[in-house]
C-alpha cells in the first residue's frame, strides 16, 4: 500500500470527508499505518469532529490508543 497524503488539509468534521477521499490512521506509539473504515464509527461519532475522534483510536497492532487521521488516495 503506498498513501499519498494531501498536505495541509483537514476537513473538521468526519461527515466532510468526500467518500473518494481514503483516510488513514497511523500510530504514534508504533509507527503502524492502517486504512481507516468511516462505517465502522458509531452513530454518535458520525458528525463528530476529527479532534475528537482520533484521541479515541486503538491501534490493532500495538493497543495503544490515539493516532493521527491522514486523508489523500491510496495506491494498490
Amino acid at each position: 500500500m503506498r498513501f499519498l497524503r494531501t498536505p495541509n488539509w483537514s476537513p473538521g468534521s468526519i461527515h466532510y470527508v468526500p467518500h473518494h477521499v481514503d483516510i488513514v490512521v497511523k500510530c504514534h506509539a508504533c509507527g503502524e499505518e492502517r486504512q481507516f473504515d468511516r462505517r465502522s464509527l458509531p452513530p454518535s461519532l458520525r458528525h463528530a469532529y476529527i479532534d475528537e475522534i482520533q484521541p479515541r483510536l486503538k491501534c490493532k497492532t500495538c493497543g495503544a490508543k490515539g493516532g493521527e487521521m491522514m486523508f489523500g488516495s491510496v495506491e494498490e
